[in-house]
């Protein structure tokens, strides 16, 4: 058996690589090892064949394009550790910027929340963490997205109602208070569908038919008869669809439409109130 330092196999890794960053390598090892970072970097332990083996096999993946989160089933989502695989999209910090946005928004007083098209509970549970006395509910069309939600939902200790259903079709009107959605608005011809990141994820929870505007239209439309009154609809959609998104509020009847941008400068957001 060859025994060797982590630190030294981690930058022996590193520079045999083609796609994986050194902070990658890092993760896996961290992974492998079942260590936290200041453990890894404290103890410095001696990893074996078998430790040599798995790592490889990570990194393998990785170089295919695997999203890290996947690789190692966990990604971190403003203060939350959310288990994630292939059933769900990888949470972006995009999205953290609606979550906060929301909470500007809206003391802690008692609402009604949906986020539809949970996938991993990133946005519901984000909420439910922040305001407990929110009446929060997750709803997704795959079970299997659901399965992962209600993971997260348990390794966090929050409680939210998680509901299988395609989009609104089963709630009752003047219900919401808030509707929050990150939902497919990808265009199906899009090219970026088949690149190394997106071709891992599930095509469902990216692609959308009419440009990539008819589920957000589905959703907006729904909205307008399921939010309370002065109820607010917050939707992601893609940085080019901005002006589309905004005159689909206008024609369901929202007034005060607001953009968002994200990270990056481009208009990635819009809400709307009743």
């Amino acid at each position: 058996m060859h025994e060797s330092s982590a630190l030294t196999h981690i930058r022996k890794l590193t520079n045999s690589s083609v796609n994986c960053s050194q902070l990658d390598v890092e993760l896996l090892m961290m992974h492998v090892l079942k260590l936290k970072k200041n453990e890894l970097y404290r103890d410095n332990p001696q990893i074996n064949d078998q430790n040599k083996k798995d790592i490889l096999s990570l990194i393998k993946r990785r170089e295919d394009g695997e999203p890290l989160a996947y690789v190692i089933n966990e990604k971190g989502f403003r203060n939350l550790e959310l288990y994630v695989d292939r059933n769900v999209l990888v949470p972006r910090p995009e999205t953290e910027i609606m979550v906060q946005t929301i909470l500007d928004n809206f003391d802690s007083k008692p609402h009604n929340v949906i986020d539809l098209g949970t996938g991993s509970g990133a946005i519901g549970l984000s909420l439910s963490k922040e305001r407990n006395n929110w009446d929060i509910t997750c709803s997704d069309i795959s079970i299997e997205a659901l399965k992962v939600a209600k993971k997260n939902m348990i390794s966090n200790s929050l409680k939210v109602n998680l509901v299988n259903g395609n989009w609104l079709e089963s709630f009752q009107r003047d219900y919401f208070d808030i509707i929050v959605s990150n939902p497919p608005y990808l265009c199906p011809n899009d090219p970026s569908v088949h690149s190394d990141g997106l071709k891992h994820e599930p095509i469902i929870a990216l692609v959308s038919e009419s440009e990539g505007l008819k589920d957000i239209e589905k959703i907006i439309n729904k909205s307008s008869k399921l939010l309370t009154r002065k109820g607010c609809l917050f939707i992601e959609h893609g940085n080019n669809q901005s002006k589309q998104v905004c005159s689909l509020f206008k024609k369901y009847g929202f007034s005060e439409i607001a953009t968002i941008e994200d990270l990056n400068g481009d208009n990635r957001f819009c809400s709307g109130r009743l």
